[in-house]
């Protein structure tokens, strides 16, 4: 036994005084993981982690990526650490990325790759944001403005008044639409689960109908809700979100249909998949095919004229996106100009073991 033990721990340090690598140093380096190459100075990899193993940087043990490389080289060069953020077109997966080059007590550079790609999409995705709120809320920002003027100018004409006094009355609306709006965008892009309980789908569809009914009867359009019973279709997640959703969905298939149509909502489940799907078909305006792909987008409108009379902010079908995503669920939309469209929000059950169930009409709004 001795005999063997003495064996490895001379061919250990055999091998440790072949690599220009201290064992303790590479040790080291194995254990802090991530994306790690050593090289000497003729680029030769003494070490690749399994992560840098999957970019393509190494080609027949040397280190061939451009950037890397001169980076290795100035390291050697100057004998000092250096750090270079750079955006990559040819390191696979990663696009932006910190690089530093450090020289070690042997003769070798280790290279260190700390992927930013998520931060930097991230940071983008809030300065666009910012940036498009601000937009959004210019409008009707100028507008009171505006109107403040007139009133003041009118002053002594209670018609004009009354008139600029109701504009107001709108456009303050519209602007606290919109922060109630991002404030809802906020919380759903948050993916929190703490509110998180078993929810009936029944009871969601119901809580809708009861906010958008009355809407619907007065611009002419017949509300149809379909459900399961009771206890059929019950998902895991935060009910006062997924009302929302349906809540916005409902309300943009009124926006966009005639006096005179038909909104239907139903709730169906599906044993095989262990899915409940919630839809809302409309008989309205439709969306183009170059729009529909766009339409999740914080802030995009199919048809802006429209989407600024019936006072949407842009931000409705945002929030459906990011509360379903949230729950671990899908949603989709199929449409045709002239016909109207269909939404389908998919959400995995709570326990996967309810019967399959078929919707039946549960409610309808009485059109005078």
């Amino acid at each position: 036994m001795m005999a063997v033990s003495l064996s490895r721990r001379l061919k250990e340090m055999a091998e440790s005084q072949r690599s220009p690598v201290p064992k303790r140093a590479l040790e080291a380096i194995r254990a802090f993981g991530g994306h790690s190459v050593v090289v000497t100075p003729t680029l030769e990899v003494v070490y690749q982690s399994p992560d840098a193993s999957a970019l393509p940087i190494v080609t027949g043990g040397v280190l061939t990526h451009p950037k890397l490389a001169e980076l290795a080289r100035s390291a050697w060069l100057e004998g000092q650490a250096l750090v270079h953020h750079e955006r990559f077109a040819d390191l696979g997966p990663i696009e932006q990325a910190e690089v530093s080059a450090t020289k070690l007590a042997g003769r070798c550079v280790l290279l260190t790759i700390t992927d930013l790609t998520v931060a930097v999409r991230a940071e983008q995705v809030r300065h666009d944001l910012v940036s498009n709120i601000g937009h959004e809320l210019r409008t009707p920002v100028s507008g009171v403005q505006v109107i403040a003027e007139a009133l003041d100018v009118a002053k002594d004409d209670p018609e004009a008044v009354a008139h600029f006094s109701e504009r107001l009355k709108v456009e303050a609306e519209r602007m606290a639409r919109l922060i109630e709006d991002i404030l809802a965008l906020a919380v759903a892009q948050d993916r929190s689960t703490e509110r998180f309980a078993t929810v009936d789908l029944a009871d969601v569809v119901t809580a809708a109908w009861d906010h958008e009914a009355t809407r619907a009867t007065s611009e002419g359009i017949t509300l149809q809700v379909a459900v399961p019973a009771v206890g059929e279709a019950e998902v895991f997640g935060d009910a006062g979100a997924l009302i929302t959703v349906l809540d916005n969905l409902i309300d943009n298939a009124i926006s966009y249909s005639p006096a005179g149509s038909v909104v239907e909502v139903a709730v169906t489940t599906d044993s095989e998949r262990g899915k409940a799907t919630i839809s809302v078909a409309d008989q309205g305006i439709g969306i183009e095919l170059a729009d529909q792909g766009r339409i999740f987008e914080r802030f995009y409108r199919s048809d802006r004229a429209r989407s600024r009379r019936t006072g949407g902010t842009g931000l409705g079908l945002a929030i459906v996106k990011n509360v379903v995503l949230a729950h671990g669920g899908t949603v989709g939309v199929r449409s045709q100009p002239g016909v109207g469209s269909l939404f389908t929000v998919v959400l995995p059950w709570s326990n996967g073991v309810v019967k399959p169930t078929d919707a039946h009409l549960t409610r309808q709004n009485t059109q005078e």
